[in-house]
């Protein structure tokens, strides 16, 4: 199954009275969506189009798509706001909704905007990959990204599979020797295959924080009684350290409960939203 997010052009802040755009998406943000995601959809609308770096080399690589939601009528003030914030989220409906793939909604930030007549209230599991993903530097040539990606698609496969049994563990059987079990070792095998092989092949990189939204109302992960009892157990947040290559930033994968504002589409999901950064401290590991 194709892994596929719905990313915004750039992080997008609304205002009273419209929103201001804090910044495109990066060249490095965009690798590390190419690398990582089999298929990347940046909506942009007929009102305000923000572009993205390389754009027209990406759409020409079909390594990201950028369909056009059409809006009829005057807009004006915060209307024009709404809209722009609203374009990602009406196309990750549709994906979400259209099960042919795995689609998630992502944004790159702290935590994820969703306009208000999409959002639904729930209790949520936050699963936090610190200093975890390896990311090459944004002057990396969008072409050497694509043969690594598939040079190495068997490393990048394993990860994801890795995170996805990782959540399934969280869900399903949360407890206090959850550093030990199966899948956290797993994941941090594939962490260290994916982060070798990247660190050999280009000079610069860098590590993302990657975050996922995690729905405590799944069918045939979380009985419906076990749902309190998983949100009690990490309203006490958990930290595991992640073994890292030897000079790489300290890696950690934190987990904590809380009550979250959630894409309505997704609620049927396990994976609600996804949020990345990328950390202040670059690595150099090749001269």
């Amino acid at each position: 199954m194709n892994r596929g997010v719905v990313a915004a052009p750039g992080i997008i802040k609304p205002l009273p009275e419209g929103f201001v755009v804090e910044r495109s998406i990066s060249k490095e943000e965009l690798r590390y969506y190419m690398l990582y995601w089999d298929e990347v959809v940046i909506p942009g609308n007929n009102l305000v189009y923000i572009a993205v770096p390389e754009e027209e080399e990406l759409i020409a690589s079909q390594v990201i798509a950028r369909p056009i939601v059409q809006f009829q009528g005057t807009y004006h003030g915060k209307q024009v706001g709404d809209a722009v914030l609203a374009c990602q989220a009406i196309v990750a409906k549709e994906l979400v909704q259209r099960k042919v793939g795995d689609w998630v909604l992502h944004q790159i930030g702290d935590s994820v905007i969703i306009p208000p007549e999409s959002v639904l209230q729930k209790n949520t599991i936050r699963v936090d990959l610190i200093n975890a993903l390896p990311v090459p530097d944004g002057e990396v040539p969008i072409q050497d990204v694509l043969t690594f990606k598939q040079n190495r698609k068997d490393e990048l496969m394993e990860l994801h599979d890795s995170i996805d049994e990782l959540y399934f563990e969280i869900l399903g059987s949360p407890d206090q020797v959850l550093a030990r079990k199966k899948a956290v070792q797993r994941f941090q095998s594939a962490i260290l295959n994916v982060d070798r092989t990247l660190q050999e092949r280009f000079r610069k990189t860098l590590k993302y924080d990657f975050s996922a939204e995690l729905n405590l109302n799944v069918k045939d992960i979380v009985a419906g009684f076990m749902a309190g009892t998983v949100f009690d157990f990490f309203n006490n947040p958990h930290s595991i350290p992640i073994a890292t290559i030897v000079g790489a930033l300290a890696a950690m994968i934190k987990l904590s409960a809380k009550a979250s504002k959630t894409f309505e589409p997704a609620k049927k999901n396990m994976k609600l939203s996804y949020v990345s950064n990328a950390s202040k401290q670059h690595i150099i590991k090749r001269r």
